[in-house]
């Protein structure tokens, strides 16, 4: 999404491994979801993996078993979720919120088919997404994220320190101004955005890419 992600191995290594998955979905014809919630606390059971003595395991398939705490569009029977897709590596510790977009597979068992993870509480308690600065046009095109997104856009307002990945660390380089045109940049050096989208809004948008949805209309 933003330049500023580059900022963080972890965050660069989990991005890497999204991306890829979201791939993966594409190409399988599988960008359909069944169930969206929000969730936390992701606990993982990795899968063996066979590889010769020389080989680098770029990802592995994993199990990650989230604690449920909103269910947006859909139905799930537990308090918590397990989900099947591949990784690199554990996501950032830092994430605290997930917006998860779930397909039901065969035996009951759900596959991640996109994520959102730069989420946060307004001052009135509501999950919302602040965006800094334009998309990339190439996450347009892999996500749920809708090409008019700006259309969904609305004034926002946050503690800036929750929007982890918009802040610079201490060794890294002030960011230039392109990536925070749609905010401003305070004197810590932690970008705040202006304007974002709601958890529930972005899910209302991603309607059309519900599983069977073209067959109920």
């Amino acid at each position: 999404m933003s330049k500023i992600w580059t900022y963080s191995l972890a965050l660069v290594l989990t991005m890497t491994a999204i991306s890829t998955a979201s791939a993966e979905t594409v190409e399988a014809d599988k960008s359909c979801f069944d169930v969206a919630l929000i969730a936390t606390s992701p606990r993982y059971r990795w899968q063996p993996v066979e590889s010769e003595p020389d080989e680098i395991i770029i990802r592995s398939s994993v199990s990650i078993r989230f604690a449920v705490k909103q269910v947006i569009v859909g139905a799930i029977k537990s308090s918590d979720i397990e989900v099947r897709t591949s990784l690199h590596t554990r996501f950032n510790p830092a994430i605290k919120q997930f917006l998860l977009f779930l397909k039901l597979e065969n035996g009951g068992k759900y596959s991640l088919q996109e994520m959102n993870y730069q989420l946060v509480y307004d001052r009135r308690g509501k999950l919302v997404w602040p965006i800094a600065s334009p998309l990339d046009t190439s996450y347009l095109e892999d996500g749920f994220t809708p090409s008019n997104y700006e259309t969904l856009m609305r004034p926002i307002h946050y503690r800036a320190k929750d929007a982890w990945w918009l802040v610079t660390p201490p060794d890294g380089d002030p960011p230039s101004a392109d990536e925070y045109s749609w905010g401003q940049l305070d004197n810590n050096g932690v970008i705040m955005a202006s304007r974002g989208i709601s958890a529930v809004d972005l899910v209302a948008a991603a309607a059309g890419k519900r599983c069977g949805a073209n067959v109920a209309r």
